[in-house]
């Protein structure tokens, strides 16, 4: 059968806290007993020397923030967290500064952690507990207990759970309808552009026609001269800009044949009254 070295002895079931789970074990007969709870419990058991203490230390530290309270049970019972008991608040010594630093390093540097120290009757003080973000807050200054705690984790979030933005790159030009409807209606505009500027070239030299009233092949030629004249003229701007030259546009236009078909009224007026006069002439003579 387990038993202790010596007596008396606190055992402790399990993870509980608050006083709760906690028993003092005075003999070899009572030690016994709770072995065969334990037993059943199904659970884990520690067991350790009992502290005659004159009152108990809570060291806790929030983010850099340090505080020490000393609690003391006026109720008589030796769990000094239970019961009556009176709580103040001390000045921090550079030992519990320390203490607790060195638990915070030990596991992996914990910004929320707290320590519970026994102080006996010689003196002494016993480390017999350490907490890390389960502590139990004290005193009058809970809420701004409460206060740092939130600002530590939200600056913590922050530091750690903040996404990363990738590095700005150069964003390539769309490729879809949308564009490709941009490059056709800048396509249609200089084509309409180019278009209107080889009518205007035709249009003048139809006006010039008309006045001067030559016949039908020298109308075509200065026509096709004309037309080739535009093109010409047009194809250093066509290559500038990186298309492919357009068709050379229609020789006859719509201006072009008003203006030849009024030269062909003509000629065939001056022809009647040729006529008209040979005719004159046969018949006054018979």
């Amino acid at each position: 059968m387990i038993t202790a070295s010596r007596f008396p002895v606190v055992l402790k079931l399990g993870h509980a806290h608050g006083g709760l789970g906690k028993v003092k074990v005075d003999n070899i007969s009572d030690f016994q007993d709770m072995a065969s709870v334990v037993a059943v419990a199904n659970t884990y058991c520690t067991v350790e020397p009992y502290i005659d203490s004159k009152y108990d230390i809570h060291v806790q530290k929030i983010g850099h923030n340090y505080k020490a309270f000393m609690r003391k049970s006026i109720s008589g019972c030796w769990k000094t967290n239970t019961g009556s008991a009176m709580l103040e608040q001390i000045s921090m010594p550079e030992r519990y500064k320390m203490w607790i630093d060195e638990v915070s390093d030990l596991f992996g540097g914990l910004d929320i952690c707290a320590l519970e120290v026994v102080v006996g009757k010689d003196g002494r003080e016993y480390i017999i507990e350490v907490n890390d973000s389960a502590l139990t807050l004290l005193g009058d200054s809970q809420e701004e207990d409460r206060r740092q705690i939130a600002d530590l984790v939200a600056s913590r979030m922050q530091a750690v759970c903040r996404p990363r933005t990738p590095p700005s790159e150069d964003i390539p030009p769309p490729v879809g309808p949308r564009s490709i409807l941009g490059s056709l209606s800048s396509l249609t505009h200089v084509d309409s552009e180019s278009k209107d500027s080889g009518v205007g070239t035709i249009t003048s030299v139809g006006t010039a026609n008309k006045d001067s009233t030559p016949n039908l092949g020298s109308v075509g030629r200065r026509d096709s001269q004309a037309s080739q004249a535009s093109t010409v003229s047009s194809a250093p701007s066509t290559v500038s800009s990186g298309r492919l030259p357009d068709p050379p546009p229609r020789p006859f236009q719509r201006q072009g044949s008003q203006s030849m078909g009024g030269t062909i009224a003509d000629e065939a007026e001056d022809t009647m009254k040729n006529l008209r006069k040979t005719f004159a002439g046969i018949f006054g003579d018979m």
